[in-house]
C-alpha cells in the first residue's frame, strides 16, 4: 500500500487548491496494477477444483446456444447423451442463446450472449476433442470480470471522494483538530497527524478499496463460478459512478451534463439485461435521491424544479422505460419452480430472524470467511475455533474501527457527498431487501450471492473507513486487552485476513458453494458394487423450466473423473442416467416414468434416485439398510435392482 508521500499526494499537492487527476502519480498506477494482478491470480487459483453445480450447468448450456430439451427424458441414456447440452454447436448463434434462455430460464440474456463468444474462443484454443465445454473457460470469464472490479473500485472511490472544492479541505482539517481533543476515542487513536496528512485523499481511499476488492472472499466466491454475478457487479459500479455524480450535483446544486444522463440510462438498462436484481440497486439509487429531494423541498418549495433535478427526472424515466422491456418476461416466471425455493414460511420464528442473520453474514463475507467444511473431531474443532475467533472477536473489533474511521471521514466536508451517496445506497438497498423478505415473503438473503447488489458499496465504505488508519491514526487498541498496534498494521491485518479467507474459498473449505456433486459421485462409487443407474425427477410446468440440470451436474462430474483417469476402476461400467418427467401440464407420474425407463436394463444394477423415494418393490428394486440420506446437498435414495422373477 502506498504511503501519502509515495502516491505523490503530500501536503503541497493536497492544499494548493489544485485537484489531482485520476492517477496522481506513476506509483498509484503501479499499486493498482499490483492489486489487479493479485486479484486475477487468486481468482484463477484452483479454478476447476470445485464441481459445477446446477446453476452453472444452466449458464454453460445456454451460453453455448443449447437447450435442456436436447436431453432425452423418460428413458435410460448414456453419459454422452445426458451431456449433449454441454457440447458446443458450431452453427449456434446469439439468437439461439436468447431463444432457448428466455423459453426455459429466468435470467436476462446479456451475459449469456457475451459468454457464447468467449466459449467459442476457448474452444478454438483449448477445445475438447468431442466438443464438450471447458469448465475452466466457463469460470475464467467471471474470474477476469471479478478482477476487473479492482480498478473499477478505485475509479468509483476516486469519483465518489474527489475534492470539487479544494478550499474546504483546510477548514475540514481545522474542524478535526478542534474536535479531536474532545473525542472519547482519544485513548485508542493516538498521535493523529496534522490535518494535511490526516485528510484522506481520494487516491488513498481508492487504493484501499481496490486492495479490499482484490482479497474479498465474497468476490472470490462469485468470481469462481460460471455465472453472471461479476458482470452484474461491474454494471452496478458503473451505475454508482453516475449516481455519485448526481448526488454531488444535488449537494452542490449544480447542473448535470446530458452525456452523463445518457450514459446513466444506457448503463442502467444494460445492467437489468445482465441480472434482474440490478433493478434493486437502481431502486436503491432512486430511493436515496428521493429522500434528498424531499429534504430540499422541505427547505424550498421550488427545489424540485431547480438544477439538477429536471435531468435526474429524465434519467429516471429513461431507466424505467429500459426496465419495462423486461417486465413481461420477468412476470412470466413469477411463481415458477425456479423461484419457489426463496419463498419464506410465514409464521415461523425463522421468518423474522433468518433475513437479519443472513444479511449480517453476507456483509461480513466481504472481509473474511471462516472454515465451515470439516470432517471428524479435528474438522469440527477447526470450524468452531475459526468461527468463534472471527465472528465473536475479530468482527466486532473490525466493525468498531470502521465506524470510527467513517466518523472521522464525515468531518471532512469534501468527502460527505460520497459518503452520503455510497452509505445511503447501502442502507437503502438493505431496506429494499428486508421489504422483499418481510413484505413479499421472498427470502432473497437466503442466497448469499444476491448480496452482489450492494457488495460494491461495502467495499467502498470500508475503503473510506480504513484510509485514515493508514495515514493518520497511529495506534489502534486491540480487543479485550490494553495493547495497541499501529494503524497501518491494522489495515495490513484486515487485508491479510481477507487473503486467508480467499484461500478458504479457493480450497473449498466454505459452505458458500452449496451443491457439491463430487461428494455424491464419490459416495455412489464407494457404495455400489454393480453397474450404476442415476435417476432424478424433473418438474415441467406451463412456465419456462430447465430440465435435469441437477443430474447433469452429477454427470459432468462423472465425466471429469473419467477424463482424469480413464482406467478408473471405481465404476463397474460407465453409469447410465434417467430423467423422469414430473409434468404438471399432463399430470405425468415420475414414478411410472422411472419404472418404464429401467424395465429393459440388464440386471442386477445399483439405482440411485435423487430428490424422490418411490416404492419400487414391484420391480424387484429393494432398499439396503442405510438406503437414503443427503450427500453434497443432494438428497438420494439407494436401490439394488435384482433379476425380475419370471
Amino acid at each position: 500500500m502506498a504511503t501519502l508521500g509515495e502516491t505523490g499526494l503530500g501536503q503541497s499537492a493536497a492544499f494548493t487548491g489544485k485537484r489531482p487527476g485520476l492517477f496522481a502519480s506513476k506509483s498509484v498506477v503501479g499499486w493498482l496494477v499490483f492489486w489487479f494482478a493479485i486479484a486475477l491470480f487468486i481468482r484463477l487459483m484452483n479454478l476447476t477444483a470445485k464441481p459445477a453445480w446446477m446453476d452453472e450447468i444452466s449458464t454453460v448450456m445456454f451460453s453455448l446456444g443449447n437447450s435442456s430439451r436436447f436431453i432425452p427424458t423418460d428413458q435410460a441414456i448414456s453419459l454422452d447423451q445426458i451431456l449433449v447440452g454441454l457440447r458446443l454447436r458450431p452453427d449456434a448463434n446469439s439468437a439461439d442463446v436468447v431463444n432457448y434462455l428466455l423459453s426455459e430460464n429466468n435470467h436476462p440474456p446479456a451475459y449469456f450472449v457475451l459468454a457464447q463468444g468467449w466459449m467459442k474462443l476457448a474452444q478454438a484454443i483449448i477445445g475438447d476433442p468431442k466438443g464438450y465445454a471447458s469448465l475452466w473457460a466457463a469460470r475464467a470469464l467471471p474470474a477476469l470480470l471479478g478482477a476487473a472490479a479492482v480498478p473499477a473500485a478505485y475509479f468509483l472511490s476516486w469519483l465518489s471522494f474527489y475534492d470539487s472544492h479544494p478550499a474546504s479541505r483546510e477548514s475540514a482539517s481545522r474542524e478535526f483538530d478542534e474536535s479531536k481533543s474532545a473525542s472519547s476515542e482519544s485513548t485508542s487513536h493516538q498521535s493523529v497527524q496534522s490535518g494535511a496528512a490526516a485528510t484522506a485523499q481520494p487516491h488513498l481511499i481508492g487504493l484501499t478499496s481496490a486492495a479490499l476488492m482484490a482479497v474479498s472472499p465474497f468476490s472470490i466466491f462469485l468470481s469462481q463460478e460460471a455465472r453472471h454475478y461479476t458482470l452484474a457487479i461491474l454494471m452496478i459500479m458503473a451505475s454508482l459512478c453516475c449516481f455519485t455524480l448526481a448526488v454531488r450535483a444535488v449537494c452542490d446544486r449544480t447542473a448535470l451534463g446530458w452525456l452523463l444522463i445518457l450514459a446513466w440510462v444506457v448503463i442502467n438498462t444494460l445492467s437489468i439485461a445482465v441480472h434482474y436484481f440490478c433493478g434493486i440497486a437502481l431502486c436503491a439509487e432512486g430511493g436515496v435521491l428521493l429522500v434528498m429531494l424531499v429534504r430540499q423541498c422541505l427547505k424550498s418549495s421550488s427545489a424540485w424544479r431547480q438544477a439538477p433535478w429536471p435531468k435526474i427526472y429524465v434519467a429516471a424515466v429513461g431507466t424505467l422505460a429500459g426496465a419495462c422491456i423486461w417486465l413481461p418476461i420477468l412476470l412470466n416466471f413469477y411463481g415458477s419452480p425456479q423461484t419457489t425455493y426463496i419463498t419464506s414460511e410465514q409464521g415461523s420464528w425463522k421468518f423474522w430472524i433468518d433475513p437479519l442473520a443472513q444479511s449480517v453474514v453476507g456483509w461480513l463475507y466481504a472481509f473474511f470467511s471462516p472454515i465451515t467444511n470439516g470432517f471428524g473431531w479435528q474438522g469440527i474443532t477447526i470450524i468452531v475455533l475459526t468461527s468463534v475467533s472471527l465472528l465473536l472477536l475479530y468482527a466486532p473489533w473490525l466493525l468498531r474501527q470502521l465506524r470510527l474511521g467513517l466518523q472521522f471521514q464525515w468531518t471532512q466536508p469534501s468527502l460527505r457527498p460520497g459518503l452520503l451517496a455510497i452509505g445511503g445506497f447501502f442502507a437503502m438497498a438493505n431496506l429494499l431487501f428486508f421489504l422483499i423478505c418481510y413484505g413479499v415473503g421472498f427470502d432473497i438473503t437466503r442466497g448469499h450471492r444476491y448480496s452482489f447488489v450492494y457488495f460494491p458499496s461495502i467495499i467502498i465504505l470500508a475503503g473510506a473507513g480504513l484510509a485514515p488508519f493508514w495515514q493518520g491514526f497511529a495506534q489502534v487498541k486491540l480487543p479485550f486487552i490494553k495493547q495497541f498496534i499501529r494503524g497501518r498494521t491494522f489495515v495490513a491485518t484486515v487485508l491479510f485476513l481477507g487473503f486467508l479467507g480467499t484461500q478458504v474459498i479457493v480450497n473449498d473449505l466454505s459452505h458458500l458453494k452449496f451443491y457439491k456433486a463430487n461428494r455424491l459421485v464419490d459416495f455412489i462409487q464407494q457404495n455400489s458394487t454393480l453397474p450404476v443407474v442415476i435417476a432424478v425427477d424433473s418438474t415441467i410446468s406451463a412456465q419456462p423450466t430447465v430440465i435435469g440440470n441437477e443430474i447433469v451436474s452429477v454427470a459432468w462430474e462423472v465425466k471429469r473423473q473419467l477424463d482424469a483417469d480413464p482406467t478408473n476402476r471405481e465404476w463397474v461400467s460407465e453409469p447410465q442416467f434417467v430423467i423422469a418427467e414430473r409434468n404438471l401440464v399432463t399430470n405425468s407420474d415420475p414414478r411410472i416414468q422411472l419404472i418404464e425407463s429401467i424395465k429393459g436394463l440388464p440386471r442386477p444394477f445399483d439405482l440411485w434416485v435423487l430428490n424422490m423415494d418411490p416404492s419400487l418393490d414391484s420391480e424387484q428394486c429393494l432398499q439396503p439398510s442405510d438406503n437414503s440420506g443427503t450427500m453434497g446437498s443432494h438428497r438420494y435414495t439407494h436401490y439394488i435392482c435384482k433379476q425380475l422373477s419370471s
